[in-house]
Protein backbone atom coordinates (compact mmCIF):
# COMPACT_ATOMS: atom_id res chain seq x y z
CA UNK A 1 0.00 0.00 0.00
CA UNK A 2 0.87 3.46 -0.75
CA UNK A 3 2.49 5.52 2.21
CA UNK A 4 0.17 8.14 3.75
CA UNK A 5 2.50 11.14 5.12
CA UNK A 6 0.70 13.85 7.74
CA UNK A 7 2.71 16.61 6.98
CA UNK A 8 2.92 20.32 8.87
CA UNK A 9 0.94 19.52 11.85
CA UNK A 10 1.73 19.68 15.89
CA UNK A 11 1.92 16.17 17.43
CA UNK A 12 0.51 15.30 20.76
CA UNK A 13 2.55 12.84 22.76
CA UNK A 14 2.02 11.83 26.33
CA UNK A 15 4.97 13.88 27.39
CA UNK A 16 4.06 17.03 25.27
CA UNK A 17 3.55 18.06 21.53
CA UNK A 18 5.51 19.25 18.77
CA UNK A 19 5.55 20.08 15.13
CA UNK A 20 6.41 16.95 13.24
CA UNK A 21 5.34 14.56 10.20
CA UNK A 22 3.65 11.12 10.49
CA UNK A 23 4.32 8.69 7.77
CA UNK A 24 2.15 5.28 7.92
CA UNK A 25 2.20 2.43 6.02
CA UNK A 26 0.61 -0.78 5.86
CA UNK A 27 -1.90 -0.03 8.74
CA UNK A 28 0.49 1.56 11.62
CA UNK A 29 3.00 4.41 12.09
CA UNK A 30 6.31 3.91 10.60
CA UNK A 31 7.95 7.15 11.39
CA UNK A 32 7.45 10.52 12.94
CA UNK A 33 10.24 12.80 12.56
CA UNK A 34 11.11 16.57 12.11
CA UNK A 35 10.44 16.64 8.22
CA UNK A 36 9.39 14.24 5.79
CA UNK A 37 9.97 14.42 1.95
CA UNK A 38 7.29 12.70 0.28
CA UNK A 39 8.01 10.16 -2.77
CA UNK A 40 6.20 9.51 -5.56
CA UNK A 41 2.87 7.82 -5.18
CA UNK A 42 2.65 8.54 -1.40
CA UNK A 43 -0.54 10.22 -0.34
CA UNK A 44 -0.19 13.72 1.60
CA UNK A 45 -2.42 15.07 3.85
CA UNK A 46 -1.43 18.74 5.11
CA UNK A 47 -1.96 19.48 8.57
CA UNK A 48 -0.62 22.92 8.69
CA UNK A 49 -2.23 25.13 11.39
CA UNK A 50 -4.37 21.37 12.64
CA UNK A 51 -3.19 19.31 15.94
CA UNK A 52 -2.43 15.63 14.90
CA UNK A 53 -3.61 13.57 18.38
CA UNK A 54 -3.27 9.64 18.96
CA UNK A 55 -7.02 8.15 18.20
CA UNK A 56 -9.16 8.20 21.47
CA UNK A 57 -10.11 4.99 23.24
CA UNK A 58 -13.63 5.39 24.57
CA UNK A 59 -12.99 2.83 27.77
CA UNK A 60 -16.97 2.90 28.59
CA UNK A 61 -19.28 2.20 26.08
CA UNK A 62 -22.56 0.33 26.38
CA UNK A 63 -23.64 -0.16 22.40
CA UNK A 64 -26.41 -2.59 22.04
CA UNK A 65 -27.25 -2.68 25.13
CA UNK A 66 -30.43 -4.67 26.20
CA UNK A 67 -31.60 -4.81 29.72
CA UNK A 68 -34.55 -7.06 29.41
CA UNK A 69 -37.21 -4.08 29.58
CA UNK A 70 -35.67 -1.92 26.96
CA UNK A 71 -32.66 -1.76 23.98
CA UNK A 72 -30.60 1.40 23.27
CA UNK A 73 -31.32 2.30 19.61
CA UNK A 74 -27.37 2.68 19.17
CA UNK A 75 -25.66 -1.02 17.51
CA UNK A 76 -22.14 -1.75 16.53
CA UNK A 77 -22.66 0.36 13.62
CA UNK A 78 -24.50 3.49 14.29
CA UNK A 79 -22.64 3.76 17.69
CA UNK A 80 -19.06 3.49 16.50
CA UNK A 81 -19.82 5.96 13.39
CA UNK A 82 -21.02 8.19 16.57
CA UNK A 83 -17.71 7.42 17.82
CA UNK A 84 -15.25 7.65 14.41
CA UNK A 85 -17.24 11.28 14.43
CA UNK A 86 -15.80 11.64 17.81
CA UNK A 87 -12.21 10.92 17.18
CA UNK A 88 -12.76 7.32 18.84
CA UNK A 89 -10.84 4.63 16.59
CA UNK A 90 -11.07 1.79 20.01
CA UNK A 91 -13.88 1.71 21.83
CA UNK A 92 -14.43 -1.20 24.58
CA UNK A 93 -18.56 -2.30 24.77
CA UNK A 94 -20.12 -3.55 27.53
CA UNK A 95 -20.78 -7.16 27.16
CA UNK A 96 -23.90 -7.66 29.17
CA UNK A 97 -24.20 -11.05 30.51
CA UNK A 98 -28.03 -12.46 31.27
CA UNK A 99 -29.14 -14.26 34.30
CA UNK A 100 -27.58 -17.48 35.08
CA UNK A 101 -25.67 -17.38 31.66
CA UNK A 102 -22.45 -18.52 30.84
CA UNK A 103 -18.94 -15.83 30.73
CA UNK A 104 -17.87 -17.83 27.59
CA UNK A 105 -21.41 -17.15 25.52
CA UNK A 106 -22.02 -14.19 26.77
CA UNK A 107 -18.81 -13.27 25.42
CA UNK A 108 -18.95 -14.99 22.11
CA UNK A 109 -22.52 -13.06 21.63
CA UNK A 110 -20.89 -9.93 22.15
CA UNK A 111 -17.60 -10.75 19.55
CA UNK A 112 -20.20 -11.73 16.98
CA UNK A 113 -22.14 -8.76 17.52
CA UNK A 114 -19.20 -6.42 17.19
CA UNK A 115 -18.47 -7.56 13.32
CA UNK A 116 -20.43 -4.78 12.01
CA UNK A 117 -18.06 -2.18 13.71
CA UNK A 118 -16.63 0.66 11.55
CA UNK A 119 -13.66 1.12 13.92
CA UNK A 120 -11.90 -1.41 16.41
CA UNK A 121 -13.47 -2.50 19.75
CA UNK A 122 -12.75 -4.64 23.12
CA UNK A 123 -14.95 -5.72 25.59
CA UNK A 124 -15.61 -5.91 28.90
CA UNK A 125 -17.73 -8.84 30.74
CA UNK A 126 -20.46 -7.38 32.88
CA UNK A 127 -20.33 -9.58 35.76
CA UNK A 128 -24.13 -10.01 37.28
CA UNK A 129 -25.99 -13.36 38.11
CA UNK A 130 -23.04 -15.49 36.73
CA UNK A 131 -23.88 -19.68 35.84
CA UNK A 132 -22.51 -22.75 37.93
CA UNK A 133 -19.81 -22.72 36.14
CA UNK A 134 -18.16 -19.24 36.55
CA UNK A 135 -14.98 -19.51 38.37
CA UNK A 136 -13.43 -22.18 36.45
CA UNK A 137 -14.64 -19.64 32.92
CA UNK A 138 -12.41 -16.83 33.93
CA UNK A 139 -9.43 -18.22 32.77
CA UNK A 140 -10.92 -18.93 29.55
CA UNK A 141 -12.52 -15.42 29.24
CA UNK A 142 -8.85 -13.72 29.94
CA UNK A 143 -7.71 -16.06 27.11
CA UNK A 144 -10.01 -14.53 24.73
CA UNK A 145 -8.78 -11.23 25.45
CA UNK A 146 -11.69 -9.84 27.63
CA UNK A 147 -9.15 -8.77 30.77
CA UNK A 148 -11.76 -6.74 32.84
CA UNK A 149 -15.27 -7.58 34.33
CA UNK A 150 -17.49 -5.02 35.93
CA UNK A 151 -19.96 -5.44 39.00
CA UNK A 152 -23.21 -3.30 39.30
CA UNK A 153 -23.93 -2.61 43.35
CA UNK A 154 -26.86 -1.33 42.42
CA UNK A 155 -30.42 -2.43 40.05
CA UNK A 156 -31.13 -5.36 42.61
CA UNK A 157 -33.76 -6.14 39.90
CA UNK A 158 -31.89 -6.74 36.98
CA UNK A 159 -29.58 -8.92 35.45
CA UNK A 160 -26.60 -6.35 36.09
CA UNK A 161 -26.59 -6.80 39.80
CA UNK A 162 -23.98 -8.30 42.01
CA UNK A 163 -23.78 -9.74 45.64
CA UNK A 164 -21.33 -8.70 47.85
CA UNK A 165 -20.28 -12.21 48.29
CA UNK A 166 -19.87 -12.71 44.77
CA UNK A 167 -17.99 -9.93 44.26
CA UNK A 168 -15.51 -10.76 46.80
CA UNK A 169 -15.42 -14.50 45.24
CA UNK A 170 -14.86 -12.97 41.62
CA UNK A 171 -11.91 -10.20 43.04
CA UNK A 172 -10.30 -12.92 45.06
CA UNK A 173 -9.58 -15.19 41.47
CA UNK A 174 -9.02 -12.32 39.37
CA UNK A 175 -6.06 -11.21 41.21
CA UNK A 176 -4.54 -14.68 40.07
CA UNK A 177 -5.99 -14.17 36.67
CA UNK A 178 -4.79 -10.31 36.18
CA UNK A 179 -8.23 -9.59 35.61
CA UNK A 180 -9.41 -5.89 36.34
CA UNK A 181 -12.42 -5.38 38.24
CA UNK A 182 -14.38 -2.60 37.58
CA UNK A 183 -17.08 -1.20 39.85
CA UNK A 184 -20.60 0.65 39.77
CA UNK A 185 -20.55 1.95 42.93
CA UNK A 186 -24.38 2.98 44.68
CA UNK A 187 -25.35 0.91 47.43
CA UNK A 188 -28.55 -0.13 46.40
CA UNK A 189 -30.02 -0.27 50.12
CA UNK A 190 -29.40 3.70 50.25
CA UNK A 191 -31.13 4.56 46.86
CA UNK A 192 -34.05 2.48 47.21
CA UNK A 193 -34.67 3.82 50.35
CA UNK A 194 -34.24 7.83 49.11
CA UNK A 195 -36.86 6.44 46.60
CA UNK A 196 -39.31 4.82 48.67
CA UNK A 197 -39.29 8.25 51.16
CA UNK A 198 -39.75 10.66 47.62
CA UNK A 199 -42.07 8.36 46.54
CA UNK A 200 -44.16 8.63 49.90
CA UNK A 201 -44.00 12.08 49.45
CA UNK A 202 -45.62 12.39 46.09
CA UNK A 203 -42.21 13.52 44.21
CA UNK A 204 -41.60 11.15 41.49
CA UNK A 205 -40.73 13.81 38.83
CA UNK A 206 -37.67 13.85 36.64
CA UNK A 207 -37.08 16.75 38.83
CA UNK A 208 -35.94 14.42 41.80
CA UNK A 209 -34.15 11.60 39.81
CA UNK A 210 -30.80 13.05 41.46
CA UNK A 211 -32.54 13.28 44.65
CA UNK A 212 -33.12 9.45 44.73
CA UNK A 213 -29.24 8.48 43.86
CA UNK A 214 -27.98 10.58 47.11
CA UNK A 215 -23.88 11.21 47.64
CA UNK A 216 -23.86 8.29 50.45
CA UNK A 217 -24.77 5.83 48.04
CA UNK A 218 -21.91 6.08 45.70
CA UNK A 219 -19.26 6.50 48.70
CA UNK A 220 -20.28 4.33 50.72
CA UNK A 221 -19.92 1.66 48.08
CA UNK A 222 -16.55 3.05 47.10
CA UNK A 223 -15.50 2.54 50.19
CA UNK A 224 -16.97 -1.16 50.15
CA UNK A 225 -14.73 -1.92 47.28
CA UNK A 226 -11.83 0.33 48.89
CA UNK A 227 -11.80 -2.90 51.66
CA UNK A 228 -12.12 -5.65 49.46
CA UNK A 229 -9.36 -4.71 47.18
CA UNK A 230 -7.49 -4.21 50.26
CA UNK A 231 -8.30 -7.89 51.57
CA UNK A 232 -7.90 -9.30 48.35
CA UNK A 233 -5.08 -7.42 46.99
CA UNK A 234 -6.99 -6.96 43.51
CA UNK A 235 -6.67 -3.85 41.77
CA UNK A 236 -10.03 -1.84 40.95
CA UNK A 237 -11.52 0.52 38.44
CA UNK A 238 -14.26 2.78 39.64
CA UNK A 239 -16.64 3.87 36.60
CA UNK A 240 -17.98 7.27 36.39
CA UNK A 241 -17.46 8.78 39.53
CA UNK A 242 -19.46 11.60 40.53
CA UNK A 243 -18.32 12.83 43.93
CA UNK A 244 -14.73 14.49 44.62
CA UNK A 245 -15.56 12.34 48.02
CA UNK A 246 -14.90 9.13 45.62
CA UNK A 247 -11.77 10.33 43.76
CA UNK A 248 -10.09 11.46 47.50
CA UNK A 249 -10.92 8.30 48.72
CA UNK A 250 -9.42 6.42 45.70
CA UNK A 251 -6.32 8.34 45.97
CA UNK A 252 -6.30 7.79 49.32
CA UNK A 253 -6.46 4.02 48.87
CA UNK A 254 -3.29 4.44 46.65
CA UNK A 255 -1.31 5.88 49.13
CA UNK A 256 -1.76 2.70 51.17
CA UNK A 257 -0.53 0.59 48.51
CA UNK A 258 -4.21 -0.58 47.13
CA UNK A 259 -4.34 -0.25 43.40
CA UNK A 260 -7.76 2.09 42.94
CA UNK A 261 -8.18 3.68 39.45
CA UNK A 262 -10.58 6.37 38.83
CA UNK A 263 -12.86 7.08 35.85
CA UNK A 264 -15.21 10.17 35.45
CA UNK A 265 -17.73 10.99 32.52
CA UNK A 266 -17.79 14.18 30.99
CA UNK A 267 -21.05 15.06 32.17
CA UNK A 268 -20.02 14.60 35.72
CA UNK A 269 -17.46 17.73 35.03
CA UNK A 270 -19.04 20.14 32.65
CA UNK A 271 -23.08 19.60 33.87
CA UNK A 272 -24.54 20.42 37.04
CA UNK A 273 -27.89 18.86 38.96
CA UNK A 274 -29.51 22.52 38.64
CA UNK A 275 -30.84 21.00 35.34
CA UNK A 276 -33.36 19.04 36.83
CA UNK A 277 -35.32 21.64 37.91
CA UNK A 278 -35.75 22.96 34.23
CA UNK A 279 -37.98 21.24 31.58
CA UNK A 280 -35.53 19.77 29.92
CA UNK A 281 -34.76 17.01 32.81
CA UNK A 282 -35.09 14.02 30.56
CA UNK A 283 -32.08 14.79 28.78
CA UNK A 284 -29.88 14.49 31.88
CA UNK A 285 -30.92 11.25 33.47
CA UNK A 286 -27.93 9.01 33.89
CA UNK A 287 -26.42 6.87 36.64
CA UNK A 288 -24.82 8.47 39.14
CA UNK A 289 -26.82 11.86 38.65
CA UNK A 290 -25.74 14.63 37.94
CA UNK A 291 -23.88 16.95 41.27
CA UNK A 292 -23.64 20.28 42.32
CA UNK A 293 -21.73 23.33 40.75
CA UNK A 294 -19.38 23.48 43.34
CA UNK A 295 -18.64 19.76 43.61
CA UNK A 296 -18.21 19.83 39.81
CA UNK A 297 -15.85 22.28 39.79
CA UNK A 298 -13.77 20.39 42.34
CA UNK A 299 -14.02 17.17 40.26
CA UNK A 300 -12.24 19.09 37.47
CA UNK A 301 -9.85 20.34 39.10
CA UNK A 302 -8.72 16.77 40.88
CA UNK A 303 -8.69 15.77 37.34
CA UNK A 304 -6.02 18.70 36.21
CA UNK A 305 -4.54 17.67 39.33
CA UNK A 306 -3.94 13.79 38.10
CA UNK A 307 -5.90 12.25 40.36
CA UNK A 308 -8.32 10.80 37.90
CA UNK A 309 -6.66 7.71 35.40
CA UNK A 310 -9.22 7.88 32.57
CA UNK A 311 -12.55 9.53 31.13
CA UNK A 312 -15.48 7.59 29.41
CA UNK A 313 -17.98 8.32 27.72
CA UNK A 314 -20.95 6.01 29.60
CA UNK A 315 -22.62 6.36 26.14
CA UNK A 316 -25.68 4.35 26.37
CA UNK A 317 -28.03 5.69 23.44
CA UNK A 318 -31.62 5.86 24.52
CA UNK A 319 -33.89 7.96 22.71
CA UNK A 320 -35.80 10.96 24.97
CA UNK A 321 -39.44 9.37 24.09
CA UNK A 322 -37.84 6.35 25.52
CA UNK A 323 -37.34 7.40 29.00
CA UNK A 324 -40.99 7.28 29.40
CA UNK A 325 -43.44 9.89 31.32
CA UNK A 326 -41.56 12.66 33.08
CA UNK A 327 -43.96 11.77 35.87
CA UNK A 328 -41.96 9.05 37.29
CA UNK A 329 -38.68 8.87 37.11
CA UNK A 330 -38.38 5.19 38.00
CA UNK A 331 -39.46 3.97 35.04
CA UNK A 332 -37.19 5.61 32.83
CA UNK A 333 -33.94 3.93 30.79
CA UNK A 334 -31.08 6.08 32.61
CA UNK A 335 -28.07 6.67 29.96
CA UNK A 336 -27.13 9.52 27.71
CA UNK A 337 -25.51 9.48 24.49
CA UNK A 338 -21.92 10.74 24.45
CA UNK A 339 -18.92 9.20 22.55
CA UNK A 340 -19.10 11.44 19.64
CA UNK A 341 -18.66 14.64 22.29
CA UNK A 342 -16.54 12.69 24.80
CA UNK A 343 -13.12 14.53 23.04
CA UNK A 344 -15.04 18.09 22.24
CA UNK A 345 -16.56 18.28 25.80
CA UNK A 346 -13.15 17.00 27.53
CA UNK A 347 -11.30 19.85 25.38
CA UNK A 348 -13.61 22.52 25.81
CA UNK A 349 -13.91 22.27 29.71
CA UNK A 350 -10.52 21.13 30.48
CA UNK A 351 -7.78 22.43 28.09
CA UNK A 352 -9.52 25.29 26.58
CA UNK A 353 -10.49 26.71 30.00
CA UNK A 354 -7.15 26.41 30.75
CA UNK A 355 -7.22 23.89 33.31
CA UNK A 356 -4.59 21.64 32.09
CA UNK A 357 -2.43 21.15 28.88
CA UNK A 358 -3.90 19.62 26.12
CA UNK A 359 -0.99 16.08 26.26
CA UNK A 360 -2.36 15.38 29.36
CA UNK A 361 -6.11 15.67 28.69
CA UNK A 362 -5.73 13.52 25.25
CA UNK A 363 -3.71 10.89 27.98
CA UNK A 364 -6.97 10.57 29.50
CA UNK A 365 -8.55 9.32 26.48
CA UNK A 366 -5.90 7.55 24.60
CA UNK A 367 -2.08 6.90 26.42
CA UNK A 368 -3.91 6.11 30.02
CA UNK A 369 -6.53 3.87 28.95
CA UNK A 370 -4.56 1.85 26.22
CA UNK A 371 -2.05 1.19 29.08
CA UNK A 372 -4.78 0.50 32.16
CA UNK A 373 -6.60 -2.08 29.65
CA UNK A 374 -3.59 -3.71 28.10
CA UNK A 375 -3.65 -2.13 24.56
CA UNK A 376 -0.39 -1.15 24.68
CA UNK A 377 1.85 -1.49 22.27
CA UNK A 378 -0.59 -1.53 20.00
CA UNK A 379 -3.24 1.43 20.65
CA UNK A 380 -2.70 4.88 22.58
CA UNK A 381 0.27 6.45 21.04
CA UNK A 382 1.66 7.53 17.94
CA UNK A 383 4.60 5.32 17.86
CA UNK A 384 6.74 3.49 15.59
CA UNK A 385 5.02 0.06 15.17
CA UNK A 386 1.64 1.21 16.81
CA UNK A 387 -1.87 1.14 14.85
CA UNK A 388 -2.19 4.05 12.88
CA UNK A 389 -4.99 5.58 15.05
CA UNK A 390 -5.22 9.30 14.33
CA UNK A 391 -7.57 12.35 14.68
CA UNK A 392 -6.87 15.66 13.09
CA UNK A 393 -7.69 18.47 14.82
CA UNK A 394 -8.25 22.10 14.67
CA UNK A 395 -8.24 24.15 17.98
CA UNK A 396 -8.97 27.10 16.24
CA UNK A 397 -12.72 27.47 16.10
CA UNK A 398 -15.90 26.97 18.04
CA UNK A 399 -19.52 26.40 17.77
CA UNK A 400 -22.85 26.03 19.02
CA UNK A 401 -23.37 22.32 19.21
CA UNK A 402 -26.21 20.97 16.80
CA UNK A 403 -27.71 17.66 17.78
CA UNK A 404 -29.04 17.71 14.37
CA UNK A 405 -25.25 16.50 13.14
CA UNK A 406 -24.71 13.97 15.44
CA UNK A 407 -24.83 10.61 14.12
CA UNK A 408 -25.90 8.96 17.30
CA UNK A 409 -29.60 7.38 16.98
CA UNK A 410 -30.16 8.51 20.18
CA UNK A 411 -30.86 11.75 18.70
CA UNK A 412 -30.37 14.27 21.22
CA UNK A 413 -27.26 15.61 23.33
CA UNK A 414 -27.29 16.62 26.78
CA UNK A 415 -24.77 19.15 25.55
CA UNK A 416 -27.36 20.67 22.82
CA UNK A 417 -27.02 24.58 22.23
CA UNK A 418 -23.67 24.43 24.42
CA UNK A 419 -20.83 26.03 22.73
CA UNK A 420 -17.35 23.54 22.19
CA UNK A 421 -14.23 24.83 21.16
CA UNK A 422 -12.13 22.46 18.49
CA UNK A 423 -13.29 20.54 15.88
CA UNK A 424 -12.54 17.24 14.46
CA UNK A 425 -11.52 17.50 10.73
CA UNK A 426 -10.17 13.73 10.16
CA UNK A 427 -10.21 10.13 11.75
CA UNK A 428 -8.16 7.74 10.56
CA UNK A 429 -8.63 4.36 11.91
CA UNK A 430 -5.34 2.08 10.88
CA UNK A 431 -4.05 4.34 8.25
CA UNK A 432 -7.81 4.76 6.99
CA UNK A 433 -9.97 7.44 7.40
CA UNK A 434 -13.02 6.73 8.57
CA UNK A 435 -14.79 10.01 9.31
CA UNK A 436 -13.72 13.47 7.50
CA UNK A 437 -15.80 16.64 5.81
CA UNK A 438 -18.61 15.68 8.77
CA UNK A 439 -19.54 12.08 7.41
CA UNK A 440 -18.77 8.46 8.92
CA UNK A 441 -17.80 5.83 6.41
CA UNK A 442 -20.06 3.46 5.88
CA UNK A 443 -17.23 0.91 5.65
CA UNK A 444 -18.93 -1.22 8.64
CA UNK A 445 -17.53 -4.51 9.60
CA UNK A 446 -14.00 -2.99 8.97
CA UNK A 447 -13.22 -2.67 12.92
CA UNK A 448 -11.50 -5.45 14.63
CA UNK A 449 -11.71 -6.66 17.55
CA UNK A 450 -8.67 -5.92 19.88
CA UNK A 451 -7.57 -8.59 22.53
CA UNK A 452 -6.34 -7.23 25.39
CA UNK A 453 -3.20 -8.06 27.35
CA UNK A 454 -4.00 -9.37 31.35
CA UNK A 455 -3.74 -6.54 34.03
CA UNK A 456 0.16 -5.54 35.31
CA UNK A 457 -0.81 -3.21 38.23
CA UNK A 458 3.42 -2.75 38.19
CA UNK A 459 3.70 -1.49 34.74
CA UNK A 460 0.38 0.60 35.43
CA UNK A 461 1.64 2.10 38.42
CA UNK A 462 4.80 2.90 36.80
CA UNK A 463 3.12 4.21 33.73
CA UNK A 464 0.78 6.25 35.39
CA UNK A 465 3.06 7.62 38.08
CA UNK A 466 0.62 5.81 40.75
Amino acid sequence: MARLVIRGGTVVQSSGSKKQDVVIQDGTFQTIADAVAPTAGDRVIEATNLLVLPGFIDCHTHFGLNTGKMQTLDDFESGSASAAAGGVTTYINFAPQQRGESLVAAAKRELERGKSSLVDYALHLSFGTPGPDWVDELAQVATMGITSMKVYTTYTDTIYYTTDWNWYRLMERAAELGILIQVHAENDAIVDGATQELVSQGKTSFQFHGLSRPAAAEFEAVLRGIALAQITNAPLYFVHLSLPLSVTATRRAREEGILTLSEVCPHHFSLENSVYLTPDARRYIMTPPLRSRAEQEVTRQMIADGLVQAVGSDHCGYSLPQRGSDMDFRTASPGIPGTETLWPVLYTTLVQSGLMPIHEAVNLVSYNPATIFGLIPQKGQIAPGYDADVVLFDPRTHSMLDEATLHSRAGYSPWQGRELYGKIIQTISRGEVVYENDNASDRFGRGRFVPRKTFDRVAVSSALNL
